[in-house]
């Protein structure tokens, strides 16, 4: 939808504005509106990979655009410069709010000897492998032909990794991603191989081996809620291995996103994870937002940063959250306003200085991006 609202934008400010200022009596105004929109279509790109809120200059450029085929150009001039100085201010608010992020230096992560998609990110607790899924964005979360596989690299240095191939057997031609491992190798990820309307199960569980293959899988039934059309869309399980942390994602039919999606916790009982009834007040502060998901935990479990989707704005945002102790609440939730665009997912690393996450580069693939922890 944003792809589209920038393209109508792009070809009106380029296309619509110089078919009326041919018209124009005076050709030197008409030559610095045509340079106006020239500079407000780069603005109003910048401003939405920002993830800045452009609604209210959208509408602004509608009374430009009823201006022009009016012949009003004077008056159209005076609109683009309201649209520039908005602009302006968009762009020193974000600056102030970047200045006091927990999160800065963003970099992209080169992973050796792999060239595709790679979202989702995961770094082990030792910090020795990064996991990550590929993506085939044609296809949606209950669709057959390989819309998500799970890869496994092998740490170089903290922005370089080197390939270590696809993580076995798990892998289908359904969906399978989002990993997620504690401390001592259990191994969980999500796949949609056997959802159906008498199994609506999608996390998997097994141990990880050094040749990157998991063992003894088996399903974790228990955090489904049986509803079709929800599913668990995510996980993310302690360093401990004793919390799983995950969410409840409906999905209309044919949806390739969630239309409400919440989180909640389960606590580990003998081989089992048992959902906990106080889970709507300890999320209770993330869950307001009508779609939140991709959540990672720190190791003592007091901080957590996840994805929301805003759909009236059509924008992601990454937020970071914290409590004092395990059986409080989370507190409220700020932006991390270092994470920009088509964004999701961000992931501690193992001495939690840094975060994860994959980005989408305008029409191209996601790569995975870091950032470091404010000193």
């Amino acid at each position: 939808m944003k792809k589209n609202v920038l393209r109508l934008w792009s070809a009106f400010l380029v296309f619509g504005l110089c078919a009326f200022v041919t018209l124009a009596y005076a050709q030197g105004l008409a030559e610095r509106v045509k340079a106006k929109a020239e500079q407000a279509k780069t603005e109003l790109q910048d401003a939405a990979q920002r993830g800045s809120d452009i609604s209210a200059v959208i509408e602004k450029m509608k009374m430009v655009k009823t201006l022009g085929q009016s012949g009003k150009l004077a008056e159209a001039n005076a609109q683009l410069d309201e649209v520039l100085k908005d602009f302006q201010i968009m762009g020193e608010n974000m600056q102030q709010k970047l200045q006091g992020s927990a999160f800065v230096d963003d970099r992209k992560v080169e992973i050796k000897g792999y060239d595709d998609d790679a979202m989702e990110a995961f770094i082990s607790r030792d910090g020795r492998y990064l996991f990550f899924n590929s993506m085939n964005t044609k296809v949606g979360w209950f669709a057959k032909g390989g819309g998500k596989d799970i890869f496994y690299a092998e740490k170089i240095n903290n922005y370089t990794y080197q390939f270590k191939g696809a993580v076995k057997p798990i892998n289908t031609d359904a969906v399978e991603g989002v990993p997620t491992m504690d401390r001592d190798g259990n191994f969980y990820f999500v796949s949609t191989k056997a959802y159906k309307p008498n199994n609506l199960v999608t996390v998997y569980h097994g141990k990880f081996q050094e040749d990157g293959t998991v063992v003894d899988i088996r399903p974790v039934p228990e955090l489904s809620l049986n509803q079709s059309g929800w599913l668990n869309m995510d996980s993310e399980i302690s360093a401990d291995g004793q919390t799983l942390y995950s969410t409840q994602s409906y999905f209309e039919r044919g949806a390739n996103m969630p239309s409400k999606s919440y989180f909640f916790y389960a606590l580990k009982d003998g081989d089992k994870f048992v959902p906990q009834a106080d889970s709507d007040d300890i999320f209770k502060t993330l869950n307001k937002d009508e779609i939140v998901y991709g959540i990672t935990v720190s190791s003592d479990e007091l901080e957590v940063l996840y994805t929301r989707l805003l759909w009236d704005k059509k924008r992601f945002e990454s937020l970071r959250a914290t409590r004092p102790n395990k059986n409080t609440p989370f507190d409220e939730p700020e932006i991390i306003h270092t994470i920009t665009g088509f964004s999701e997912a961000p992931a501690l690393s193992e001495d939690e200085q840094r975060i994860y996450y994959h980005k989408k580069a305008g029409a191209g693939r996601f790569d995975i991006h870091v950032l470091h922890r404010r000193p």
